[in-house]
């Protein structure tokens, strides 16, 4: 029996391990000696080749590792996996139940669902996503600030040429045309700047992402798009009071 200490060593590989010493070979059956060549090496046969776990993360290539028999290289530690449609915590007892049925000076101990496991995994770039989306946001606000006292000023900077066009019969909504007409050019132009600048950075967000391509078009069109109705809201406003100007009010300003 292979599960003997006297029996033949043997060993399981992962695929990656697989592919790294024996590629494009079975590696069922191959030989590998542990801790170097010796006058009597210690051959190990490779009995079965299993899927790659990733151990260190989603985001962590697997290693090449191998599998022993517990008889033939016996740990400390082990670690069990147990698949059940009961719900976990009624299963948390029948499984030490059974274990200390074993052997009760056996600890049981960090005990996690498949669940808890991924989200530990995940945790820290679920904190930088959220991070990166509380700066986003931030960015977002201080950007429609910022437009707001520019467009202002610009309001102000031309509250004579309004009072003359409504002077001259200019109708509140041609006032509200000129000043968003004027807001569009600007937006339009820090648009095609940033999307040029978006693409330009692909290739250092590329290596921040998983399994998620750095160029995605609907991604890009959206997000242009929502940039673009805040800094158009953000112009409304200032255009909304050119409109409320009195002609005779606004002849006179500076």
């Amino acid at each position: 029996m292979l599960n003997k200490a006297d029996a033949p060593p043997v060993i399981i590989v992962n695929q990656a391990f697989a592919r790294k010493f024996w590629p494009n070979q079975d590696a069922v059956g191959k030989r590998i000696v542990m801790g170097g060549m010796s006058e009597h090496p210690n051959w190990i046969t490779t009995v079965g080749v299993v899927g790659d776990v990733r151990h260190f993360g989603l985001d962590v290539d697997p290693k090449p590792e191998m599998y022993v028999p517990f008889a033939q290289n016996p740990y400390f530690t082990t670690i069990y996996v147990v698949r059940s449609n009961q719900d976990a915590v009624s299963l948390l007892s029948a499984i030490r139940r059974e274990i200390q049925a074993i052997d009760s000076a056996v600890p049981l101990a960090n005990v996690r669902t498949f669940e808890q496991v991924i989200a530990d995994s995940v945790a820290p770039r679920r904190l930088s996503v959220v991070l990166i989306g509380v700066f986003a946001g931030v960015s977002v606000l201080l950007a429609s600030v910022g437009i707001y006292g520019v467009m202002s000023f610009v309001v102000v900077q031309r509250m004579q040429e309004i009072g003359v066009r409504m002077a001259l019969g200019a109708q509140r909504g041609d006032v509200l045309k000129l000043i968003l007409g004027r807001s569009l050019k600007l937006i339009s132009a820090g648009a095609a700047i940033g999307l040029v600048v978006a693409l330009m950075s692909t290739g250092a967000l590329r290596a921040l992402l998983y399994n998620v391509s750095a160029f995605d078009t609907p991604t890009f069109v959206l997000v242009t798009i929502f940039l673009a109705a805040v800094a158009l809201a953000a112009s409304y406003l200032p255009a909304m009071r050119a409109t409320k100007a009195d002609p005779m009010i606004a002849l006179h300003a500076e």
